[in-house]
């Protein structure tokens, strides 16, 4: 391909900064939103936070509620065949054995404990944070305690970290909503660097 592959990517791929935490992914214009909504046939969603130990309210928001606004875009694409959307295996835990790819279903935590609500994880967040803002804690001190909040909701449910946790609650939120779209998750282990091309290691970003 060499010197005609920035021609052709500029041919077939247009460029739209959004924001997936945001009602209709952050999309400003006007026109350019309904000419998405009458144009897209496959929405590929792998837009997350893979920290960790992520803050909580921001994990929540990435991971869990902006699968639901990829998914209530899709819902009025005209064309739509299809939403792709990446989550990882190890919602699954850290269990041994054969482990079945079953669905993450609304309210099933891993180790059994009932009462897993995302209301109430939503408002269990929102008054930890309402309470440090009240205390007037540093910005620091915030991102401490809501990255530990994050850590302590996860594996009273079973899951090791925030990034699992959310990304659970994600896939029970697609499930739970999805209608009639036609919803496919993929949980791949890790995405790691190229095996040959463009070069062997190569991958777009800092590792």
């Amino acid at each position: 391909m060499g010197s005609s592959m920035n021609t052709l990517i500029s041919e077939k791929v247009t460029l739209v900064p959004g924001d997936i935490t945001c009602e209709n992914l952050g999309v400003k214009d006007c026109n350019l939103a309904e000419e998405m909504r009458r144009e897209v046939d496959i929405v590929v969603n792998l837009a997350a936070t893979t920290k960790f130990d992520e803050r909580y309210d921001v994990s929540f928001n990435l991971n869990t509620m902006g699968a639901k606004n990829v998914l209530d875009f899709s819902k009025v694409c005209a064309k739509l065949k299809m939403l792709l959307h990446l989550s990882t295996a190890y919602v699954s835990g850290e269990r041994g054995g054969l482990i079945l790819e079953k669905p993450c279903c609304m309210g099933e935590a891993l180790n059994g404990t009932p009462g897993l609500d995302l209301d109430m994880e939503k408002k269990i967040m929102e008054e930890r944070f309402i309470e440090l803002q009240t205390k007037e804690a540093t910005e620091q001190e915030i991102t401490l305690a809501m990255k530990d909040l994050g850590i302590q909701r996860a594996k009273k449910y079973g899951w090791p970290n925030t990034y699992v946790f959310t990304k659970a609650m994600g896939e029970m939120l697609l499930g739970q909503t999805k209608g009639n779209i036609p919803l496919v998750i993929l949980r791949p282990t890790i995405i790691s660097s190229t095996y040959k091309e463009p070069f062997p290691g190569w991958v777009e970003g800092i590792r």
